[in-house]
C-alpha cells in the first residue's frame, strides 16, 4: 500500500491515509472487515461518474449498494438524513452494514451523521475527493447538518474507520473548489505554522498552476497541522477550537446566504481578514501581518471583502456559533503569524467594526 500514513489519536484512534489508491482501498479493508460485509457507498452524481468504477474494483469480496445524493450545501440536511435511512433500509443495511463516505466535504459530513444515527451508529470511512475534505473535513470525526438559524448546528463527534485520501482525484477538480481547501490549508498555516506559511508564499505560482507534486506535500503539512490538534483535544474543548479560525464570521456569511451563492473557501477566506482586523485592533497583529495575509489570499485567488452586505444582520447570525458561551460570541484570533488564541470576551462593536473593514 503506497502513500503516507498518519495516525489521529482519540478514544477510538483511526489512520489518515495520504496517497493511497481508490482501487486499493478494499485491500485495506479486507484486514478490518469479513467478508461479504454489506457497503454502502454514498456519493454525489459527479464525483460517482468519475471514481465509482475505480473504488468499486477493490471491493468484490464485498456486497455493494449505492446511494446517490444530489449536490449541494442544502443537501446537509435532516430531511436528506431521513431519506437516506428509507434508502439504506430498502438495501437491506443492518447494524453490521459499513458505509463509504465518497465525495467532498458535505457527502463526508452528511454521510458521517448518518452513520452515526443509523441503527444507533454503524462504521464508516472517509474517502475525500476534494482538497477542503482531505485537509480539513474527513478528519477529525466532526460530522453535521445545517440547520436554518446556522450552519452545522446539527451533529456529532463521531470518528471513522480511516480516512483515504487519493491524490489523483484533486487533477479533475474545478478550480473554484480548489480554492475552498486553500482557505483552509492558508488557515492552517496562520494558526499554527509560520513557516508553512512561508512555504504556501514561496510557492504560490505553483500552487496557482495546480503542480500536483507540490499539492502533495502542501496536503500532508496541512493535514497534520489537523491531525495534531485533534489528537490533542477531540471533543473541542480547547486547542481544537483554534481550527475555527474565520469560521465565526464565515459561517455568518454562508447562512446569509442560505449556503448559495458563496463557497465555504470564500467566506472562510474573507472572515480570516475581519478576524485578522479585529485583530488589528486589539494590538495582537501588526498592520504588516494583516497586509501580508490578505497578500496572499488575493494571489491565491481567494476574496477578502464581499458587497452589499448589512453587517448588523451578520453580527446577529454570528449570535448562532456553536463556540459561542451563555450569550457571549467566542473568536478565535492570531496573536501572530502562527500562533491563535481563543478570545471569549468579544464584543458586539468590535465585531461590527470588523465586519465593516471587509464590506465594500
Amino acid at each position: 500500500m503506497q502513500g503516507q500514513r498518519i495516525d489521529v489519536v482519540s478514544e477510538k484512534p483511526y489512520p489518515v491515509f495520504l496517497g493511497a489508491k481508490l482501487e486499493e482501498l478494499g485491500e485495506y479493508l479486507r484486514t478490518r472487515l469479513v467478508e461479504g460485509t454489506h457497503l454502502i457507498i454514498i456519493t454525489n452524481p459527479t464525483v460517482g461518474e468519475l471514481y465509482l468504477d475505480s473504488l468499486q474494483k477493490g471491493l468484490k469480496d464485498f456486497r455493494v449498494s449505492t446511494i446517490i445524493v444530489p449536490q449541494g450545501e442544502e443537501e446537509k440536511s435532516l430531511d436528506r438524513i431521513s431519506e437516506l435511512t428509507s434508502e439504506a433500509i430498502k438495501l437491506g443495511a443492518d447494524r453490521k452494514s459499513v458505509v463509504l463516505a465518497l465525495g467532498g466535504g458535505v457527502i463526508g459530513d452528511l454521510a458521517g451523521l448518518f452513520a452515526s444515527l443509523f441503527m444507533r451508529g454503524i462504521p464508516y470511512v472517509q474517502i475525500p475527493t476534494t482538497l477542503l475534505a482531505m485537509v480539513d473535513s474527513s478528519i477529525g470525526g466532526k460530522v453535521a447538518v445545517n440547520h436554518p438559524a446556522g450552519k452545522n448546528l446539527i451533529g456529532d463527534f463521531y470518528p471513522p474507520l480511516a480516512v483515504w485520501s487519493d491524490f489523483s482525484t484533486l487533477e479533475t477538480l474545478p478550480w473554484e473548489e480548489m480554492l475552498n481547501g486553500l482557505a483552509e490549508t492558508v488557515k492552517h498555516a496562520l494558526i499554527a505554522d509560520e513557516s508553512f506559511l512561508s512555504f504556501i508564499e514561496e510557492n504560490q505560482e505553483r500552487v496557482c498552476q495546480r503542480d500536483m507534486d507540490l499539492y502533495k506535500e502542501l496536503t500532508a503539512r496541512s493535514s497534520a497541522v489537523k491531525v495534531k490538534l485533534v489528537s490533542e483535544d477531540e471533543k473541542e474543548q480547547g486547542k481544537r477550537m483554534l481550527l475555527n479560525y474565520g469560521h465565526s464570521f464565515g459561517h455568518a456569511l454562508e447562512a446569509e446566504a442560505s449556503y448559495k451563492g458563496i463557497t465555504h473557501g470564500q467566506g472562510v477566506s474573507i472572515g480570516m481578514v475581519a478576524a485578522s482586523y479585529l485583530a488589528l485592533e486589539r494590538g495582537m497583529l501588526t498592520i504588516a501581518d494583516v497586509a501580508r495575509t490578505i497578500k496572499l489570499l488575493k494571489v491565491l485567488g481567494l476574496p477578502v471583502e464581499i458587497a452589499q452586505k448589512e453587517p448588523q444582520k451578520l453580527l446577529e447570525l454570528m449570535g448562532a456559533d456553536k463556540k459561542n458561551h451563555q450569550g457571549q460570541k467566542v473568536l478565535v484570533l492570531l496573536k501572530g503569524l502562527g500562533q491563535a488564541i481563543v478570545v471569549r470576551d468579544a464584543q458586539d462593536e468590535e465585531i461590527y467594526r470588523a465586519w465593516k473593514k471587509v464590506i465594500v
